[in-house]
């Protein structure tokens, strides 16, 4: 089993204003990841990378729904990372599913297990600013694509390497450019800034 983004959840978290308590890696099934889910009993917010999709291995819906667990996110018209989800578990105890692909499951960090822990923080989001975003990147129809963009003057530049499963272009990057289904070269559009 391959863990490609836990090593850089702790960080992650931290940046966002979290503490993580306990890090672990459990196989994809269903047993284990329930007992590992309930056993994080301090926890406010229990995050699973992976198990979050539709897949014969993605166990972590059906384990929420058999908990009595209540759904508020489940799904977004984003890409990537429109897998993530977001569920009570019990009252103020969260489940963050992040998707299995690394720069996806960063894309949900960010846009989804962020703003989770301000509110739990009482920490309201900065405003999010808009600039022109130049280069290249292929609309979601029906969907928001984030891409990750460097600072080009007043302007941002989309970053190479922003497929789902690498991270290269969030490396470089200094924040993510929320690109809507009808943005055209050199539009505005909003971004989620990154620390850096």
């Amino acid at each position: 089993m391959r863990d490609a983004l836990g090593p850089l959840l702790p960080a992650l978290i931290a940046e966002l204003g979290g503490v993580t308590a306990e890090l672990g890696c459990v196989p994809d099934r269903s047993g284990r990841l329930s007992a590992a889910v309930r056993a994080v009993r301090d926890a406010d917010v229990v995050v699973v990378t992976g198990s979050t999709s539709v897949g014969a291995t993605d166990q972590l819906r059906r384990l929420l729904a058999d908990a009595g667990a209540r759904m508020v996110v489940d799904t977004v018209a984003c890409r990537p990372g429109h897998p993530m989800l977001l569920a009570e578990q019990a009252p103020d105890r969260w489940v963050v599913g992040l998707p299995g692909n690394p720069y996806a499951a960063l894309v949900a960090a960010r846009t989804l297990l962020g703003p989770l822990i301000a509110g739990l923080s009482g920490r309201a989001l900065d405003p999010l600013p808009h600039v022109p975003v130049h280069g290249r990147a292929r609309p979601a129809p029906g969907s928001t694509r984030l891409v990750p963009v460097t600072w080009d003057g007043a302007r941002a530049r989309i970053a190479d390497g922003h497929r789902a499963a690498f991270l290269q272009g969030a490396a470089v990057g200094d924040a993510l450019a929320a690109i809507p289904s009808d943005w055209a070269d050199g539009s505005a559009a909003p971004l989620l800034l990154t620390a850096g």
